[in-house]
């Protein structure tokens, strides 16, 4: 999943009330994506996602993390499935990677069916904090998964992005070429899904620099995907993208 970076906050300039509030900035930050499954999410479907769940109760039944209700640096933006799926789950408790402090491109990606997987290979205890993620928004769930709901599209949006990458792969490999980095570029954005793009073009660098860290065209800079954490990735150099 892609890494994202957002500004940290103190406690007066972080103070939002009602946290919806945010939501522009935040967009501005990271992009209209969900920051879990990296779904593109038009503005006003965005949730404004509580890391440390705002209604997650100790065996008391009081509140936990009252005191982050309204706090910038406990905030992400989540799509309706990601939001409801974490519901209240206490991330204390399963200790998961996130995507604002892991690099979860590492751990995990899109197999040639449109899944969502876990890489092989991965240490026992960097294991349990990715499968912790992947089950704190279930992004394995798909039809035939004991958890999934017909309400769920979000295995069908990502296949849809991945059949859009490859018809763009094969266009770009193809002689003469049909498609060049600009047209790829914006339609990831307009379908969302990072890894699926980054996966399917991860033998052309080229390309990958520009999803990564934008490209320069007619002079300006255009960022795809804003807030990509691009030190969780070696540092290519912006492109400049002639049309074609």
């Amino acid at each position: 999943m892609r890494p994202v970076v957002k500004s940290v906050k103190g406690k007066s300039e972080g103070h939002y009330k009602p946290w919806g509030d945010a939501k522009p900035e935040l967009i501005g930050e990271i992009g209209s994506f969900c920051s879990y499954c990296e779904k593109q999410v038009t503005r006003s479907s965005l949730h404004i996602e509580h890391i440390k769940g705002r209604k997650v109760t100790n065996k008391e039944g009081e509140l936990i993390y009252a005191d982050l209700c309204y706090d910038w640096n406990n905030f992400l933006l989540a799509c309706s499935n990601c939001n409801s799926t974490k519901s209240n789950k206490d991330i204390a408790l399963t200790n998961p990677f996130l995507p604002h402090q892991n690099n979860l491109i590492h751990f995990i990606e899109i197999d040639s069916e449109g899944r969502v997987v876990i890489k092989s290979g991965i240490a026992q205890d960097k294991l349990s904090k990715v499968q912790a993620f992947m089950d704190l928004v279930g992004l394995d769930r798909l039809p035939g998964h004991p958890d999934y709901s017909e309400k769920d599209d979000r295995w069908q949006s990502r296949l849809e992005a991945r059949d859009l990458a490859q018809r763009q792969f094969s266009k770009y490999n193809s002689t003469p070429r049909s498609t060049d980095i600009e047209n790829i570029v914006s339609l990831s954005k307009e379908k969302g899904f990072f890894s699926v793009w980054y996966y399917q073009f991860s033998n052309h660098p080229e390309v990958l620099d520009a999803l990564i860290n934008g490209y320069i065209i007619d002079g300006a800079k255009k960022i795809p995907f804003m807030g990509t954490h691009t030190g969780s990735f070696e540092a290519p150099t912006f492109m400049t993208v002639e049309r074609m």
